[in-house]
């Protein structure tokens, strides 16, 4: 008697779960797609800047990238799981810099 309203919470409570993993899932791949296009927009400008700027540090849009793709390909892996062992997927590296020589 009391089985079935039991049974109908459960499935609300798993549609409602299920729901908002499929939501979040949406929001991080759009945050990734607007770092993406910020990322391509950055490196356009700065292909288009002065080649002579003296800068000390520059800013490495091929590791950027390496780890957008890695932090985009975690995400995909994990809402479309095999059945296979976890992966070690790599890390990201997080340090953007690189040094410019003083000699120039």
């Amino acid at each position: 008697m009391f089985k079935t309203p039991f049974y109908l919470i459960s499935i609300c409570i798993s549609f409602s779960v299920m729901a908002s993993e499929l939501e979040e899932h949406a929001t991080t791949q759009h945050l990734l797609d607007q770092v993406q296009l910020f990322h391509d927009q950055t490196r356009a400008v700065a292909a288009q800047s002065d080649p002579n700027n003296r800068r000390r540090y520059l800013f490495d849009y091929n590791k950027a990238n390496e780890d957008l793709n890695t932090m985009r390909a975690g995400i995909d892996r994990y809402m479309q799981p095999s059945r296979a062992q976890p992966l070690d997927y790599g890390k990201v590296s997080g340090d953007y810099t690189r040094g410019r020589p003083l000699w120039r």
